[in-house]
């Protein structure tokens, strides 16, 4: 299962900006038409990581991400 440091590394590559906040990260898409997706889970708690990744995909993001 993947966890929010693999998402976050792929979103990289992808030229997402990841910034930290309080209480989690925002996901901000490199298109500016697209909106910023939050994250506020925690580590394992799998549904959350699953509705999150559900969110970046409406907005552009790719998943899985191809390993180099």
């Amino acid at each position: 299962m993947e966890g929010i440091k693999d998402i976050e590394k792929a979103a990289r590559e992808q030229g997402w900006r990841v910034e930290p906040t309080r209480k989690g990260l925002q996901f901000i898409p490199p298109e500016t038409e697209k909106q910023i997706v939050q994250w506020h889970g925690t580590p394992s708690d799998v549904r959350a990581i699953r509705n999150f990744l559900a969110a970046l995909k409406r907005q552009g993001f790719i998943w899985p991400w191809p390993r180099r």
